[in-house]
């Protein structure tokens, strides 16, 4: 079947006459066929008008098959001669057999855009006997345009047509059950005298008329699960649409012998390519939906091109073209939301002479959007309202508070905090208000997002209904929140030093079963944490923001890219020196000279910091401390390129650490002492160190795996430098495999970097897809040194194989990574990519 098929000519005197013969004479289609001599497909093709004229000897062997009166049978056969439309035959109506009032499936939008992988779907799911199928979605993004769309395809393959009924679900009053089963009834043919009085009366009619159709019934805009049950048709061939705002979860189905079955849920892939917080209703479940089983698709936010292709088809796409960036820009705004942007488009198609970046300037202040969303009696606030009053005070109260939240994605310990509840009471929340249509699961993630438009909605009513008191109330418990479990993760993470404890943060909401489920979360959570930190330091609590960030310091070794650190770091100096207290300044000063090395590629900048903390630790006495502070100055010294001065500093760092009893200390002193050497070009001394350093690991495949794959990365270094290319490759692919086991982003960016050149100098035919991998791990990483030696490496290989377009393509984007690094590594890059 194609989604895309026109509707189908309505039936004309003799399908109409055929197929209610048919029933007064309680034979199924199947019955008749074979009474006739016919098959199956061809009597439903005659019971649709789909046959031109049939064949007089059809019809007389259908009119003897029905045996039918003379009377009736010459009807039958003059209305296959004339081919009548049904109300152009009086005789149909002086036989009571005229046709009732259909209820017509409403016109597609002509700026229907997109929704190609949904329709997809729902062909699959409603090409079998039975099937049930909720198509849902928040306010305005488009479920009934789809369900039309889909429903005119199949029931162009299915002799009855299709039935439709609105059932009023965000009305004040819905359509009741005893209405709905009026109206089918009526567009069944059931004499209106005949109907009985009681509801359950109607509903053993209403199953009994139904029971011998082929057809699909769209039941759009569905309250809840009650309201739809009872229309659910039994046997027959039937497919039923449900649109509606709320998953219906508790939905079942009935299989054709009317014995109830439960749902299945099985959300389909939404394809929208919306962005990656996944806006666009994929899910998991069974591959398909067979009788009595429910399938739901979820509709997600519009995709950029799709977006735009719907407000060509109303704008023009000769208007769209000549403001680009304001089309991209409105586009956003509207957040992929269907609704808004026909409402967008129809200002616009309406004012000929304004520009769209006029309207943009009435809809960039999210404080009075709104306003300007909407076009007649068509209006996004309101159709946000009708969704809000429905819900109980607990759940408007999460949804208002949840959009004061400057980020997304939220999980269950964010909305106890928003409600001052428990974690189990607040899963119960967001469960009901992503049944509701108004948050959006993100998968596989236990999280979920707000749609941007309502979360302007949601801040409307919160300005309205909560003191400011109430709303910063909520807010310092989810800072709070935030931070303690933060303080949490970093317990998993430990740095060299022993943790600063200016503050005793409460137990955390969200437990940590795992490292890896500590970092995942931490990774997640992101934004939020940047927000927290942000507030705190608003907010002056210096004794937080030091305790915290210290506790985080291990985070930040793993993950170089994960937060803007030299932010982070620099609040902790500020908040050390509020406070008055030189250790925690000095600490801070260590870990903001470390960002400013590392994430901002800026060794010039770190020394001074690295510098000072190692004054201020001498001035408190902390020999340990000052001990670490001349190892960092190592690490600026070594990528400022003052080699000399920075293996004597490395060489003190070690001395320091072997007086003080530090191993660890040691230890990484040591492989310090290896990268210099190398990079003066003794690189089988390096490698000589950093086995030894090797060999110091009291447990390299357990406890200290990650120290393991730090120094078997710079051995690798060291023996692709000497000239042992097979031999690099071997322990950087073991140095590789512990940072995977550790799940240590840092480490798998710089073997990955360092492997894609050893591959592409030894021509080895796996150099492109460890590059290719590189490429996509790094940038995602923000590592944009690691990035560019990939683009090399796959620059060598295009160079190899003399593909000179691609040759320049690689270095050029190579280049471009390292510009303006005053890094050592990024200026021995550079000269590389200089060499011919």
């Amino acid at each position: 079947m194609s989604l895309g098929a026109a509707d189908p000519a309505g039936p004309d005197a003799f399908a109409v006459l055929l197929r209610r013969y048919r029933r007064a004479a309680g034979l199924s289609q199947q019955q008749l066929a074979q009474a006739a001599g016919l098959g199956v497909r061809t009597l439903r093709d005659l019971e649709r008008g789909r046959v031109g004229r049939p064949q007089r000897a059809t019809v007389t062997g259908l009119a003897e098959a029905l045996r039918l009166p003379p009377a009736e049978a010459q009807r039958l056969r003059r209305s296959a001669t004339s081919r009548q439309p049904v109300d152009g035959d009086p005789d149909l109506a002086l036989i009571g057999l005229a046709a009732p009032t259909r209820v017509p499936l409403p016109a597609d939008p002509p700026d229907f855009s997109g929704r190609d992988a949904q329709l997809r779907r729902l062909a699959g799911l409603l090409a079998r006997p039975g099937s049930i199928v909720v198509v849902h979605g928040p306010p305005g993004i488009g479920k009934t345009s789809v369900v039309v769309r889909a429903a005119r395809a199949v029931a162009a393959e299915l002799s009855d047509g299709a039935y439709f009924v609105d059932l009023r679900g965000t009305q004040q009053q819905p359509t009741t059950v005893r209405s709905a089963v009026a109206q089918l009834l009526d567009e069944f043919g059931v004499d209106r005298r005949r109907l009985p009085g009681g509801l359950d009366g109607r509903l053993a009619l209403y199953r009994e008329t139904s029971a011998e159709r082929s057809a699909v019934l769209v039941l759009d805009d569905a309250r809840d699960a009650a309201q739809v049950r009872s229309l659910l048709p039994v046997g027959g061939d039937w497919r039923v649409l449900v649109s509606s705002r709320r998953q219906l979860t508790d939905l079942t189905g009935t299989d054709p012998t009317g014995a109830a079955v439960a749902g299945a849920d099985l959300t389909g892939a939404g394809g929208t390519g919306a962005d990656p917080t996944g806006a666009g209703g994929t899910g998991t479940g069974p591959t398909g939906a067979g009788p009595g089983r429910v399938g739901r698709i979820a509709l997600g936010a519009l995709p950029g091109p799709d977006a735009r292709a719907l407000l060509a088809g109303v704008v023009g796409p000769d208007r769209l073209a000549t403001e680009p960036a304001a089309v991209d820009e409105l586009v956003r705004i509207c957040g992929g939301l269907p609704l808004a942007l026909r409402i967008v488009a129809s200002r616009l198609a309406s004012r000929p002479l304004w520009t769209i970046a006029g309207l943009l300037d009435r809809l960039r202040d999210s404080q009075r959007r709104l306003d300007g969303l909407y076009a007649g009696d068509i209006e996004v606030r309101t159709a946000f309202l009708v969704s809000y009053r429905q819900l109980d005070p607990e759940h408007r109260a999460a949804l208002r508070r949840l959009a004061l939240l400057p980020w997304p994605g939220y999980d269950a310990a964010v909305v106890a905090d928003l409600l001052d509840t428990g974690t189990d009471r607040a899963a119960t929340v967001v469960a009901g208000l992503a049944e509701a249509g108004l948050l959006t699961p993100l998968p596989g993630s236990g999280r979920y997002r707000l749609h941007d438009l309502l979360a302007v909605f949601g801040q409307e009513r919160a300005a309205a209904e909560d003191s400011p008191a109430d709303r910063q109330a909520a807010l310092d418990r989810v800072r709070a929140g935030l931070l303690a479990t933060v303080a949490a993760v970093g317990g998993w993470f430990p740095s060299y030093q022993e943790p600063l404890t200016r503050h005793r943060f409460p137990a955390a909401r969200t437990p940590f079963g795992s490292a890896s489920a500590a970092l995942d979360w931490c990774t997640a959570q992101r934004r939020a944490i940047t927000w927290a930190l942000r507030c705190t330091a608003q907010q002056q609590r210096h004794a937080e923001i030091v305790t915290v960030v210290d506790a985080i310091r291990g985070v930040a070794n793993r993950h170089h890219h994960l937060a803007p650190w030299q932010e982070v770091f620099q609040t902790a100096v500020d908040s050390a020196r509020a406070l008055g207290d030189p250790a925690a300044e000095a600490r801070h000063r260590d870990s903001l000279g470390f960002a400013l090395k590392y994430q901002v590629r800026r060794p010039e900048q770190a020394l001074p910091e690295h510098e000072r903390a190692r004054r201020l630790h001498a001035e408190i006495g902390d020999r340990t401390g000052y001990a670490w502070s001349t190892l960092y100055t190592t690490g600026a010294l070594h990528r400022c390129g003052r080699l000399a001065e920075a293996l004597d500093r490395a060489r003190l760092a070690a001395d320091l650490f072997a007086a003080l009893g530090v191993t660890q200390g040691a230890v990484i002193a040591s492989y310090a002492v290896g990268d210099i050497e190398r990079d003066l070009g003794q690189p089988q001394q390096a490698a000589r160190t950093h086995r030894r350093g090797l060999d110091r690991l009291a447990d390299p495949a357990g406890r200290d795996r990650v120290t393991a794959g730090m120094f078997g990365y710079r051995l690798g270094l060291d023996l692709a430098a000497a000239g042992d290319l097979p031999g690099a490759v071997q322990v950087l692919e073991s140095a590789y495999a512990a940072f995977v086991a550790e799940h240590h982003p840092t480490g798998i960016a710089e073997c990955l970097g360092a492997l894609s050149e050893v591959l592409a100098r030894l021509g080895s035919p796996r150099a492109v897809a460890v590059a290719t991998r590189a490429v996509g791990v790094c940038h995602e990483l923000g590592d944009a040194l690691r990035e560019a030696q990939a683009w090399y490496a796959l620059g060598l290989v295009a160079r190899a194989e003399q593909r000179a377009e691609d040759h320049a393509r690689c270095f050029d984007r190579a280049r471009s990574l390292c510009a303006g690094s005053a890094d050592l590594e990024a200026r021995a890059l550079l000269a590389r990519l200089r060499q011919p």
